[in-house]
């Protein structure tokens, strides 16, 4: 039997390709608002996402990433 797919909520939906993440379970700012397989691909620091790639968001308004 298949190896059932991840849910939205695991990091790594790919054990064996540890650089790509989901971003649901990562994201944590309230002002980013994520899809639920809205995934990133890093080869030098995915769990970074926030840190390395949302430089300039602070006003009220909100980022949506993914449906």
């Amino acid at each position: 039997m298949p190896p059932l797919p991840a849910g939205p909520t695991v990091l790594h939906p790919m054990p064996e390709h540890p650089r790509v993440v989901l971003l649901k379970p990562l994201v944590t700012s309230p002002l980013i608002e994520v899809g639920d397989f809205s995934y990133y691909d890093d080869p030098d620091d995915p769990p970074a996402f926030e840190t390395r790639n949302v430089l300039h968001h602070y006003g009220p308004e909100r980022l949506v990433i993914g449906k």
